[in-house]
């Protein structure tokens, strides 16, 4: 997993704090919004939360992901681990990242689009409105964009 590390080895190893916050919305919906340097610590905390949810009896979690004032992955830390996505990868249905353009190719590869049953999509921050309407419609599919 070399290639991931040095991938996800974009933001600074010290520097802005994570800043990141998650809040449950109605049905399936969780809004993450994380800005700043992204760590694996703040990383292992979101999906424990998730973690929790589906096992409480969550199933086809949507996640709408929020990059404001995000500033990339924390140089130095193990990217390479995927227990979540192999434990929990199908429960969640779809993802919807909304960022700057810039963060695009990373944040899909981050977010293991193409590998996961749920599809992951990407909207740069003027499509916020059709990142929430595409979230929150049944369609399913497994595409990444």
């Amino acid at each position: 997993m070399k290639w991931l590390r040095s991938l996800f080895g974009c933001g600074r190893a010290t520097g802005p704090a994570t800043v990141a916050t998650i809040r449950k919305e109605a049905g399936n919906v969780y809004v993450l919004h994380i800005g700043g340097v992204l760590n694996k610590a703040t990383t292992d905390r979101i999906q424990a939360i998730a973690a929790q949810e589906i096992e409480r009896g969550t199933k086809d979690l949507r996640l709408l992901v929020n990059l404001s004032g995000f500033e990339g992955w924390r140089k130095g830390d193990e990217w390479g681990d995927i227990d979540f996505f192999a434990r929990y990868g199908d429960d969640i249905a779809k993802i919807a990242a909304v960022g700057e353009e810039r963060w695009r190719e990373q944040a899909l590869i981050f977010l293991l689009a193409g590998r996961r049953r749920g599809e992951v999509r990407y909207f740069t921050p003027e499509e916020g409105r059709q990142a929430r309407a595409w979230l929150v419609s049944s369609a399913r599919g497994g595409c990444a964009t």
